[in-house]
């Protein structure tokens, strides 16, 4: 949900996907929010002093505020922090970040914050994880799994896009 107010600024909340370091201190994020993948850059995001910098690290959920293709302000919702402490998790949610970049696909959003709800829960495994994640977003593209057929030889089967390091959870 985005909302227009003062000098133009777009406010809506989203999910930090991909980060990439432009120039000496600016940062330029992708964003998956309700409306789909969105990019901007944050000017300064690098220096040690800039209030911005907690919140453009990866798999951030926060309420972003823009101006233009320039990130002003962000209120962070939940930093995943227990996805970057464990490797499995973090390796999965940046697979699941990468798939996400190429599908564009805009009702990927609910379910990607389903997905970083269960990394940053210590209850499931990766594979689970993993499982439960693919089959949704293959049914969202439209695919049907059988629900006899076996989970691994199904995700081969049925997904149009290569899922990277698939053999890493399944």
């Amino acid at each position: 949900m985005s909302m227009q107010g003062a000098k133009n600024t777009e406010i809506f909340v989203g999910l930090i996907i991909q980060t990439e370091k432009t120039g000496d201190t600016s940062v330029r994020v992708k964003i998956l929010t309700q409306d789909g993948l969105k990019s901007f850059t944050a000017t300064g995001a690098q220096k040690a002093t800039a209030k911005l910098k907690g919140a453009l690290q990866m798999f951030t959920l926060a309420e972003f505020s823009v101006i233009g293709h320039k990130i002003v302000g962000a209120h962070v919702i939940n930093a995943h922090q227990n996805i970057v402490a464990d490797i499995k998790r973090y390796y999965l949610a940046c697979t699941i970040c990468e798939v996400i970049t190429k599908l564009q696909h805009a009702d990927v959003f609910n379910l990607t914050l389903a997905g970083f709800d269960m990394l940053s829960s210590p209850d499931l495994s990766t594979r689970e994880i993993f499982a439960q994640y693919f089959t949704e977003l293959i049914k969202i593209l439209g695919y049907d799994i059988e629900p006899d057929q076996d989970i691994n030889s199904a995700f081969l089967y049925h997904l149009d896009i290569k899922i990277p390091n698939t053999k890493y959870f399944l």
